[in-house]
């Protein structure tokens, strides 16, 4: 007996939302963007969504939040809208689509298959439904959610909230079982949230400023906030970067390799051995083919090396920056089996270029716009502005 695991659906009786498959097939989506799309699709329009509610309901903090939101943006999935009133900037909305940007504006019929995904493309007709309108942070909203919203205020400001934060975030203060209560809780009432927060996050950093300066004995805590003294810090240093990714088989990955491979081999083919002399001279193997074979092998270590990670452990690329990403734009999404797939294979024969390994469940892979007869302008896209490096490190 199978021990894999099938699904069974249960009986749907309770609301449910239809959503598109290619939502959570577009492997461009992180697990967290495809939840937030599911979940703001479920809403009736002019919903009020703010950071801190997606905060609560995805488990993570307000940073994370606004950067899937972002990502929806990013891939397509959301627009912002911004209106004017008396030619000033008014409320800002986001527009949530249950298709990318791409094939909204692509032919009318034209399916999804030009999406990354991880399994077939889904056939179904791009939908009709209405878009729907999330109101965002801060925006004027339906009466009885902006009276919700403000309620949610005032309840974070309220005295018994902010002494709740005293006690929790007080103690890490030296003095704090010596200072008078009611004067620290008088200084933080007096502080905005954002303040509170920032009192909170830089009290260690400025403790650390008064030892090294030789100021052992701290002022009091409300002196602290009530001066806001933390302010008087050095701004903290930026946390660094994420490292750029460009995953196997994607955009920024396929830019990398074809500069790579339209811009001549890296090394030498190697030598024929003895054993091909001796069947070249006996007319049983052809010099030209063993020699592109070798060509392929060894000319260009980078995409060999780019083929290997991808096939054996599924990895992409490190460290790349903006002129990969440009060259990265002006490649497509190549379905496998299609008449252009077979194009760039013969391509690649022609041109004795190594080819590329099983895509799996990508079910493609990215190349310069417009088939083989775009190669050219890609080349000049190149050559106008290539550093001929090409050294760019393949995952480890």
């Amino acid at each position: 007996m199978s021990e894999e695991a099938t699904i069974r659906r249960g009986v749907r009786n309770a609301r449910y939302t239809t959503v598109p498959n290619h939502v959570f097939e577009d492997v461009r989506l992180s697990m967290e963007a495809r939840w937030l799309l599911g979940y703001l699709l479920s809403k009736p329009d002019n919903w009020t969504v703010i950071l801190g509610d997606i905060a609560k309901r995805g488990g993570c903090g307000r940073d994370k939040a606004r950067r899937i939101v972002n990502e929806l943006v990013q891939h397509g999935y959301a627009d912002k809208e911004q209106e004017r009133e008396d030619g000033r900037f008014g409320k800002l909305s986001l527009v949530i689509f249950d298709e990318p940007r791409e094939q909204r504006d692509s032919i009318i019929g034209e399916g999804v298959a030009s999406l990354p995904q991880t399994e077939n493309p889904s056939t179904v007709n791009p939908s009709t439904v209405k878009p729907t309108l999330v109101n965002t942070d801060g925006l004027v909203t339906p009466e009885s959610s902006f009276e919700r919203e403000r309620e949610r205020e005032r309840e974070d400001e309220s005295p018994k909230t902010v002494e709740r934060w005293l006690k929790r975030v007080g103690p890490r203060w030296p003095t704090f079982a010596d200072d008078s209560f009611p004067e620290a809780l008088k200084a933080a009432l007096a502080l905005s949230g954002a303040e509170r927060e920032a009192a909170a996050d830089r009290m260690a950093d400025y403790l650390e400023v008064r030892k090294q300066v030789g100021r052992t004995k701290s002022c009091a805590l409300s002196k602290y906030l009530a001066e806001k003294r933390w302010e008087r810090l050095e701004p903290k240093p930026e946390a660094p970067a994420k490292p750029a990714y460009a995953p196997a088989f994607g955009p920024v990955w396929a830019a990398i390799r074809m500069r790579d491979l339209v811009t001549g081999p890296k090394a030498p083919p190697s030598p024929l051995k003895g054993w091909e002399e001796r069947a070249i001279a006996e007319g049983t193997l052809d010099r030209a083919t063993l020699e592109k074979g070798n060509r392929m092998r060894t000319g260009w270590p980078l995409v060999n090396g780019l083929h290997l990670a991808a096939e054996t452990r599924g990895l992409g690329i490190h460290s790349f920056g903006p002129e990969e990403e440009r060259l990265g734009k002006l490649c497509e999404f190549v379905p496998v089996g299609t008449d252009c797939w077979k194009a760039w294979k013969l391509e690649h024969d022609q041109r004795g270029w190594p080819w590329l390994p099983d895509p799996g469940t990508m079910g493609g892979v990215y190349f310069p716009a417009g088939g083989p007869g775009g190669l050219e302008a890609f080349e000049q896209a190149v050559r106008g502005n290539h550093d001929d490096g090409g050294q760019r490190q393949a995952a480890e």
